[in-house]
């Protein structure tokens, strides 16, 4: 199944189906570090990390400016205790979710090759760490080009949907104090191989709205 594009109200939902490579997804691992297990039933992904750490990304077949606001839920049933995000070696979390902005002509790099582009934007939206709800910190892995923004400490309650609704152009403002240009890819990701911990996530209804 394809990535579905849902033009009401020019939003844009991407599809969880059961296969996920045919749903547009393809899994990124990192050397040396056991994979992040990545799974699908029902229009929902199930996120498992034991010691692991990884990406589930799909990139647009097109470039698109860039949406105004984003919407999802997710749950967490089991995440690594609260960590200092801002440290490499101890930025572990149960699941964020990744909206990468760049210049369209960089659209076909593979993930890690755009994630290290000079002109690559990250916002990642996490529910893990210690800090405090919609904390802005930077990414140890990139720097001031990529920034995570707290919706839910590591302690926030488990075991339950959470409805999350952002506005992207703003906190893309707030992120890098300029506008953001293309958005070229989404993904989702889990981590916990620093605290040698364990993930259980969920997330569903994830879209995008111009």
């Amino acid at each position: 199944m394809l990535l579905i594009g849902v033009n009401l109200a020019h939003a844009e939902e991407f599809s969880f189906g059961d296969d996920l490579r045919a749903s547009g997804w393809r899994t990124v691992s990192f050397a040396k570090i056991a994979p992040v297990a990545f799974s699908a039933r029902g229009g929902i992904l199930e996120v498992a990390a034991n010691n692991a750490a990884g990406l589930l990304w799909h990139a647009l077949k097109v470039p698109r400016p860039a949406p105004a606001t984003a919407q999802w839920s997710w749950k967490v049933d089991q995440g690594v205790r609260p960590t200092d995000l801002t440290k490499r070696g101890e930025d572990d979390r149960a699941i964020a979710v990744y909206f990468v902005f760049g210049e369209a002509s960089d659209a076909a790099k593979a993930p890690t090759a755009l994630l290290s582009t000079s002109t690559t934007r990250a916002l990642v939206y996490v529910f893990g760490g210690n800090g405090p709800r919609a904390a802005l910190l930077p990414s140890p892995h990139m720097g001031q080009r990529g920034k995570f923004i707290i919706l839910r400490p590591a302690d926030a309650p488990k075991q339950q949907w959470l409805h999350e609704s952002v506005d992207l152009t703003a906190d893309y403002v707030r992120a890098f104090s300029h506008l953001p240009n293309h958005l070229l890819a989404v993904a989702v990701s889990s981590d916990s191989d620093d605290t040698r911990g364990r993930n259980r996530a969920q997330i569903r209804g994830l879209k995008i709205d111009r």
